[in-house]
């Protein structure tokens, strides 16, 4: 995924603290010393593991409290142990897929136990995470345990439930607020290549050996503010955040181009595996806090284009004083960036704006954030570039080491030569539950 034009010698942390040194408060059983540090989480779970080891009721009313809220009739204890072996399963599929964007020799390291990866039931991973005398296997129960329940917290999140409704109503103020301008679509394609100096030059006539971008854009004219804007919209996507198509570069009929491949593809459905890593990233437990469940993104030429079109933007599904965390990296103000992984290079103009949407069985309405980002020409092509360092690849590839995977495969239980480049084995595990 990652290897193709991307300088790896350019991917580095931005701090200068300890990649490893992680805080597990939002999510304490991927904590190695989760079962060493004396707490009450620690002891409520105990006493429920008690309680269900050998009690068949006690263990389906403890599963019908991840699946049912009371009121309708109780399910039986294996349809129960079913669904939950569903969300497991899940959980495998994305360990697996995470492990595979790790460098190949890294990967044998720290596959799942098979004993873990073997077990679909929450009993039986309960009874690893207490009783194994091995503290890798103690941790990777947990984990799988962990992973499985996050999966279902998402599933039952009111953003994810009504995400496809909130990407439909937001395009639909779009088309009446802003494509119904449209006087002119037509079909663009740019070369575009690195300088020595690190600046990006691009044309419309692309050259052997040019990176390339496709654009089907978008002219529109409108009168807004009192005044007449004209604006060519070179891109525009909506996505709902279930369903991403990451950029990887290809050689195709014996050219390089950007191309847009779907990650996560074996889960089910449509995944849920981006919204899984950015908690775990970020310490997120609640999936209705992610503000870009739904995310709308445009590039015109210049920062003047940028100004007409969030004027239109905002007359279309803005509010009075709606917009809020706004990062504006393209703005001459020093200092300013997105977030500890991104590069001092990486240049959008990044917001939340809340809209107002009837709920499908009240009629009352609520509001769902929808964050947008704009790009000037020059400053997507840098995020297209893999060798630039504003590069998208590079973000998430900073994303992926130093953000996530510290947390799911912790040093405290793997070591950390694996990732470090040394050919020995990981350290010896320490901790357990």
């Amino acid at each position: 995924m990652y290897q193709n034009w991307v300088d790896a010698s350019r991917i580095r942390p931005s701090g200068n603290g300890d990649i490893w040194a992680v805080d597990h408060t939002a999510h304490p059983l991927l904590d190695p010393g989760f079962g060493t540090r004396r707490s009450r989480v620690l002891a409520l779970t105990r006493q429920k593991y008690h309680r269900i080891l050998t009690d068949d009721d006690a263990y389906r009313r403890e599963l019908s409290r991840l699946f049912q809220p009371g009121g309708e009739e109780e399910l039986p204890l294996a349809r129960l142990a079913e669904r939950a072996a569903d969300y497991l399963n899940e959980a495998d599929v994305y360990l697996a897929s995470t492990i595979e964007l790790l460098p190949s020799a890294a990967r044998p390291h720290v596959l799942p136990l098979p004993a873990v990866a073997d077990c679909d039931d929450v009993r039986g991973l309960l009874t690893m995470a207490f009783r194994a005398d091995d503290p890798r296997l103690a941790y990777e129960a947990r984990r799988k345990l962990f992973l499985g329940q996050a999966l279902l917290r998402i599933d039952q999140s009111r953003h994810v439930q009504n995400g496809q409704l909130h990407m439909e109503h937001f395009e639909h103020l779009l088309n009446e607020g802003l494509w119904r301008h449209t006087s002119q679509v037509h079909d663009l394609e740019v070369g575009f290549r690195m300088d020595e100096g690190g600046s990006i030059a691009y044309t419309a006539r692309p050259a052997e050996g040019d990176q390339r971008w496709h654009f089907r854009s978008t002219f529109v004219q409108a009168r807004e503010a009192g005044r007449a804007i004209a604006l060519d919209i070179l891109y525009y996507s909506c996505r709902f955040k279930r369903s991403v198509t990451p950029v990887t570069f290809e050689i195709v009929d014996g050219r390089r181009r950007v191309i847009e491949r779907i990650r996560w593809s074996e889960m089910r459905q449509q995944t849920s595996g981006s919204i899984l890593s950015k908690m775990i990233r970020n310490g997120i437990n609640n999936p209705d806090t992610i503000a870009d469940m739904i995310g709308a993104m445009f590039i015109v030429h210049d920062n003047d284009a940028l100004d007409d079109l969030l004027l239109m933007l905002d007359a279309a599904v803005g509010t009075p004083f709606g917009w809020r965390n706004v990062t504006d990296t393209l703005s001459p103000e020093k200092g300013v960036s997105l977030n500890e992984f991104s590069s001092g290079q990486f240049k959008v103009f990044k917001g939340d704006v809340d809209v107002l949407f009837p709920d499908p069985a009240t009629g009352q309405p609520y509001r769902f954030p929808v964050e947008v980002q704009i790009y000037t020409l020059e400053a997507y092509l840098r995020t297209v570039c893999g060798a630039h360092e504003a590069s998208h690849l590079a973000l998430k590839l900073r994303q992926f080491l130093y953000g996530l995977v510290p947390r799911i495969f912790p040093r405290e239980v793997y070591g950390s030569a694996w990732l470090e480049g040394d050919d020995g084995a990981a350290d010896g595990p320490r901790g357990g539950l």
